[in-house]
């Protein structure tokens, strides 16, 4: 089938790229050797932080995608279902309106494609989330047959691949990022009682602290995710519980000391996926 090992990517359960094993009758098959090698523009710009400012908005170069595929099938009836498959797994329509991913939730549209990577002597299962910009179109060559071409025109969330499975700790100490590239974090405060007015959350090892000045209520939960630069209480956007003086830390690679001051009835969590640059 291939002159090289394929890796099949899962694009969010929606289709699999280069699985021609689970139905041999049509497949479609990523037409260059890794797709990561198709991505441009992978950088990250960097978000207001000093204080008096406070950014509502996202800023992020986002990499974009164009990725080759090649369609295969035994039958005319099995291409017809293929283009449909593939339409329907890339239409912007269909992803914006996904329960789970969608434009309605925080992860604004950006689907998860996962696939298994070898890391130097180990085996990871990755995932980097993306957006369709298209539905892609097919290639309608009558002389094509049972062959078709089309490109999948994407843009990624972030200039990331984040390791499948992430990790969590609860309460001072040191959060590992494995990987080689700074990672967000999620850091979730429940109250069981009054907190203080100044509570603060700090990556000791890069020197950049969150600062809570609303004091929560026994039950509070309040949800902060340093990658979207959000603050919700309750699933209600909350931003004036921090200070305008917060960074929203990353973990950076290896070990980072964690710590938390003025707490008191105050559990803070944290969870965060080891990452590496694309």
């Amino acid at each position: 089938m291939s002159e090289y090992q394929r890796t099949v990517y899962n694009f969010n359960n929606r289709i699999s790229l280069n699985d021609d094993v689970t139905d041999t009758t049509k497949y479609v098959l990523v037409d260059s050797k890794f797709f990561l090698d198709t991505i441009a523009n992978n950088v990250e710009e960097e978000k207001p932080t000093e204080p008096g400012i406070i950014d509502y908005g996202i800023k992020f170069g986002k990499g974009t995608v164009e990725m080759p595929v090649v369609l295969f099938a035994n039958t005319d009836a099995n291409m017809s279902q293929l283009m449909q498959n593939l339409k329907a797994a890339f239409n912007p329509d269909l992803l914006e309106a996904d329960p789970t991913y969608g434009d309605a939730t925080d992860y604004a549209g950006y689907l998860p494609l996962y696939w298994t990577e070898v890391v130097g002597t180990a085996t990871k299962n990755f995932m980097i989330y993306l957006k369709a910009t298209e539905t892609p179109a097919i290639l309608q060559d009558s002389m094509a047959g049972l062959i078709r071409a089309a490109t999948l025109k994407l843009k990624a969330r972030d200039p990331r691949k984040y390791q499948v499975g992430g990790y969590t700790r609860t309460g001072n100490g040191v959060a590992t990022n494995f990987g080689t590239y700074p990672t967000p974090v999620i850091i979730t405060i429940t109250a069981s009682g009054a907190t203080a007015t100044n509570l603060t959350i700090t990556n000791s090892t890069t020197g950049k602290s969150i600062y809570v000045t609303t004091a929560m209520s026994a039950g509070q939960v309040l949800v902060i995710d340093t990658f979207y630069h959000s603050v919700k209480l309750s699933g209600t956007e909350k931003r004036s519980m921090v200070g305008n003086n917060s960074n929203f830390w990353t973990i950076s690679p290896g070990a980072n000391n964690l710590a938390i001051t003025n707490g008191t009835n105050a559990s803070v969590a944290f969870s965060w996926h080891n990452a590496w640059p694309l």
